[in-house]
């Protein structure tokens, strides 16, 4: 009987809290580098239309593959039309300094396109990334990025998030922290729930003009899905998909 008791013990510390909550994982690999850098190597696109309007339709390729010490992740992403668009390329490196720290860093690449101004704002800014596994229970996540282009930008981090993940169980887990961008202070507080190894879910919501928050993620074998809706508080809906091949 102790020896059975001890086989569970061992399968549920293994494997009970070893779910990345969808908000941590590669599919925000963007605001943070070091996200998921446990995971096979894999490609994703997914596509986001904001508050029902295709003018502001984004686009987002991103590939991440493993190497020797660390691994290598790449993205573009596109917001706009042909006539207006906000694009944006980075390549990032993250590496496991050790079994609870992970750091990553990016260069992150943002330009507009305009159809009638030559002139368009570029800007080249770096990313750093930190990822912090306290215990089994605890993780601790940290960003600091540039929150994208305008005339009077240096290039330089402007933007801060901060985040603590507590896992309840073996099945759900909670995470509060804040963003800061654009001089303002947004607060945030996110359930996740894990059905089983396929199927991830995220309710959250926060201070922002998008106040909740809603995000579904399913794998099947080598591919994941996901569904993700938050609300503005006077335009209305976004909504985005996505799909990531791993191998």
């Amino acid at each position: 009987m102790k020896f059975q008791f001890c086989i569970v013990v061992i399968l549920f510390i293994k494997i009970g809290f070893t779910q990345e909550p969808i908000h941590f994982s590669f599919w925000n690999k963007q605001f943070n580098p070091s996200f998921s850098i446990d995971e096979k190597n894999f490609s994703y696109i997914s596509f986001e239309n904001k508050f029902l309007l295709k003018e502001w339709n984004k686009k987002l390729f991103g590939f991440d593959k493993k190497t020797k010490k660390g691994r290598i992740h790449c993205l573009f992403a596109q917001r706009g039309n042909s006539n207006f668009s906000s694009n944006k390329a980075s390549i990032s490196y993250a590496q496991k300094m050790s079994p609870k720290l992970n750091l990553g860093l990016s260069l992150e690449y943002t330009f507009f396109q305009q159809s009638e101004i030559k002139d368009n704002p570029k800007l080249l800014s770096p990313n750093f990334g930190v990822s912090y596994k306290h215990s089994k229970l605890h993780s601790f996540y940290s960003s600091l990025y540039n929150s994208g282009v305008n005339y009077n930008n240096n290039g330089l981090p402007n933007s801060l998030l901060i985040f603590w993940n507590y896992y309840l169980n073996d099945k759900s887990s909670f995470s509060t922290g804040c963003t800061t961008e654009k001089e303002n202070l947004y607060f945030a507080f996110d359930f996740h729930y894990f059905q089983s190894e396929r199927f991830k879910f995220t309710f959250g919501v926060n201070s922002s003009e998008r106040p909740i928050e809603f995000a579904f993620s399913c794998c099947y074998k080598e591919m994941e899905f996901l569904f993700q809706n938050n609300c503005h508080q006077i335009i209305g809906f976004s909504n985005q998909i996505g799909i990531a091949y791993k191998w």
